[in-house]
């Protein structure tokens, strides 16, 4: 069981993403902006957070930017999501593990449930096309891969 943080100042969202990654049977978390992520992340160790870009107070870019300078967290797996699909082109400047554009289907999420968390290989199966990118190799050697769409 691995611990999850979803930060989305969209309460139907979150709850959304929450419920199904606790379908798998992981421990989820859910902030309503960037404050409450970033003393969520502050106190806790999350194997994967999952956060809305755009939010009142601290954004998803910034968060990511706090966790990936934080050594203590490189191991923390982060997915970006935006509805706004110009931030799509931002993909190649932020470090992130995935970007999800909304509306999503939910099988966006189990993906991402069981390429990061169930450890199991999921790539060869292709990223559905909500994905426009993942990346999973190690932080120190981070070069993205880019999808068509």
């Amino acid at each position: 069981m691995a611990k999850v943080l979803v930060i989305d100042d969209e309460p139907s969202i979150g709850a959304l993403v929450a419920e199904i990654v606790e379908s798998y049977g992981h421990e989820v978390t859910v902030a309503y902006n960037g404050r409450q992520g970033l003393e969520l992340i502050k106190s806790g160790v999350f194997k994967m957070i999952i956060s809305d870009i755009m939010m009142p107070y601290i954004n998803g870019r910034d968060l990511l930017d706090f966790v990936r300078a934080d050594k203590r967290l490189a191991k923390t797996c982060f997915v970006l999501m935006s509805a706004v699909s110009h931030l799509v082109h931002l993909e190649h400047k932020v470090a992130a593990d995935a970007f999800i554009v909304k509306p999503f289907d939910i099988n966006v999420i189990d993906k991402l449930i069981t390429t990061f968390l169930n450890e199991k290989p999921g790539l060869e199966d292709g990223i559905p096309a909500s994905f426009s990118f993942i990346n999973t190799t190690p932080l120190r050697n981070r070069q993205p891969q880019y999808m068509m769409r």
